[in-house]
């Protein structure tokens, strides 16, 4: 019976080890990227392994140019091409060859080098993102990057390097944003996605949405303060602004709107100025 209750307690004592190292793993790794099931490991990357019970054999680690980490006294395990389930088994299976009665292992990504794509251009936050899983299409490379500066951007190309060339995907991204698979295309480590940049207009003073605004063809003055949220109650209407390069023109909005006076088409780059009314 004692026999059986102390068996019982190493086991439950094993598991709280276990969580214990998979909760220190995770703290450690917080800043880390939240890698996919799917993703598997490359050269380059870092990884954080915590081995129950051997402090001395658990660390960060490297993966080399040959695909394989050096986990001290066990000697080099190859993980690259592994995902993090199939790396703790390769590096359990070595443990056990004479090193580790029972190895229980934790592995976790600390940073990810082997695949990224480069974002630029029109996207929210351009920059370099990591390939979580296994296939990552462009709009999750776009969702990353915190979407289109101008949803309505119809179009993106992926770059890629081919045989020391440069190969240029066209995305369409009207169909992409419809949920066209199809159009969805796959990205590759080392692509660069390639944005337009969104023609703007600029609107600010007393408007409810001051800010910039994508340029669309034949917007005007009356639908760029529409687009902006309207006016504040105290707008001065009468005395808008048109400000393009070095030229200011004033335009009486309130004339527009009442149909007496003729609207005022503007261009990528025109910054609108709404005045506060003295009244």
């Amino acid at each position: 019976m004692l026999s059986t209750v102390g068996a019982s307690l190493r086991v439950l004592l094993a598991l709280f080890c276990v969580l214990l190292a998979w909760s220190s793993g995770t703290a450690l790794a917080s800043d880390a990227p939240s890698v996919d099931v799917t993703y598997e490991l490359g050269p380059g990357d870092t990884i954080r392994v915590e081995v129950l019970g051997q402090a001395e054999m658990s660390g960060s680690f490297p993966v080399g140019t040959d695909g394989a980490i050096d986990i001290p006294y066990a000697g080099r395990v190859g993980v690259a091409g592994h995902t993090l389930a199939g790396a703790k088994e390769q590096i359990e299976a070595r443990l056990r060859d004479g090193y580790v009665l029972n190895p229980q292992v934790v592995v976790v990504v600390e940073q990810i080098t082997s695949k990224l794509v480069k974002v630029t251009g029109g996207v929210v936050t351009p920059g370099e993102y990591p390939l979580t899983k296994r296939v990552v299409h462009v709009s999750d490379v776009l969702v990353r990057a915190g979407g289109l500066v101008d949803p309505a951007t119809p179009r993106a190309e992926l770059w890629r390097e081919v045989a020391g060339a440069r190969e240029v995907v066209p995305v369409d991204l009207y169909l992409v944003s419809k949920g066209d698979a199809g159009a969805d295309v796959v990205v590759l480590p080392g692509d660069s996605l390639v944005v337009p940049q969104a023609q703007l207009i600029f609107i600010d003073g007393m408007v409810q949405k001051p800010g910039s605004l994508p340029f669309r063809d034949g917007m005007t003055l009356s639908t760029a303060v529409a687009a902006a949220g309207g006016f504040t109650g105290t707008a001065l209407r009468s005395k808008v602004k048109l400000i393009r390069g070095e030229t200011q023109i004033v335009v009486n909005l309130r004339r527009v709107l009442q149909g007496l006076d003729a609207d005022v088409a503007l261009k990528p780059g025109d910054h609108v100025n709404v005045p506060e009314s003295a009244i």
